[in-house]
């Protein structure tokens, strides 16, 4: 995309307008929306940039959901943060001298932003070209003669596909004393190991405790999944992620703070970007783990040996 050159005191402008999101102002009829962009009745939020076009709405439960398939969690706090930025345009000013606004790529724009009420009314947003130094884009809506300029803020949210607003589990954060057992599988071998009474971990007698230090060390931080690579994939993607003959498949044993038995598996596939791809439980879901959670979790395997 072409970027252009806004004049400082236009962008100043702008920006000072910007400055005030969030605040209530008074009714503003040279403002985008003077009556609010996102509010209780806001049922309904698309979003299209070059790659995609994700449609939200609003569900019974009052929670958003993604419509092409209402059966992936999304995190509420990702999507609220998109409502928020689009909240905070309302006070934004046009631009008095625009200038020569076919240069600013909004005839055929890469993005698109539509926020639509319960009675489908709403408004809808183009946005094109990246102002000169970054830090904003070039913005209109319905009214082509008025010239908005948007923070780049709005526009890397817009850019997040659908797995980046995935809910991921959280894995529990356990103490050395309430894990109970490890076991794992992987490559032809098995191992299983358990906490003894006095704080040891013993496999078939051994004490193996020296080499489970990295790992309940972990354990006690908080084993994390980094991110969602797929969710409901398809049968084909599990063998590309080396997850249908996953590498290790680690089940860890422990006693919840409320005294009641619990346990989580993890399998680790393939190496994918700067860590392995993963699953979860039953979490029908391809994760991220990183490369020193994989290596830990393969480890129990040289146990065996």
């Amino acid at each position: 995309m072409k970027k252009i050159q806004i004049l400082a005191g236009a962008l100043a402008l702008a920006v000072l307008a910007c400055a005030g999101c969030g605040k209530k102002v008074p009714s503003d009829p040279t403002t985008l929306n003077d009556t609010g962009l996102v509010s209780s009745s806001t049922q309904e939020l698309i979003y299209k940039n070059s790659s995609y076009t994700l449609r939200f709405n609003h569900n019974d439960a009052g929670e958003w959901q993604w419509k092409d398939d209402t059966t992936i969690p999304l995190n509420q706090s990702k999507v609220q943060e998109l409502l928020d930025q689009v909240s905070a345009l309302n006070v934004l000013v046009p631009l008095e001298n625009p200038g020569d606004i076919t240069t600013y790529d909004l005839d055929a724009p890469d993005r698109t932003l539509e926020v639509k009420d319960a009675d489908g009314s709403g408004i809808s947003l183009q946005i094109g070209s990246a102002a000169e130094g970054g830090g904003h884009y070039m913005c209109r809506d319905g009214d082509t003669t008025k010239i908005y300029v948007v923070p780049d803020a709005l526009v890397q949210m817009m850019d997040r596909n659908i797995y980046e607003l995935v809910q991921i589990p959280a894995v529990p954060v356990l103490a050395a004393e309430q894990i109970t057992a490890i076991e794992a599988q992987g490559g032809g071998a098995s191992v299983a190991v358990s906490r003894s009474d006095d704080g040891r971990w013993l496999r078939e007698g051994t004490d193996v405790s020296g080499q489970l230090e990295g790992l309940v060390s972990l354990l006690g931080q908080g084993m994390t999944l980094e991110s969602c690579v797929d969710y409901n994939p398809s049968s084909g993607a599990l063998p590309i992620c080396g997850l249908t003959d996953p590498t290790v498949t680690a089940t860890v044993h422990y006693t919840a703070a409320n005294g009641s038995a619990g346990s989580f598996t993890v399998k680790v596939g393939l190496s994918y970007e700067d860590g392995y791809f993963a699953m979860y439980n039953e979490v029908p879901a391809i994760f991220k783990v990183s490369a020193a959670t994989a290596q830990l979790l393969t480890g129990l395997l040289s146990l065996a040996a």
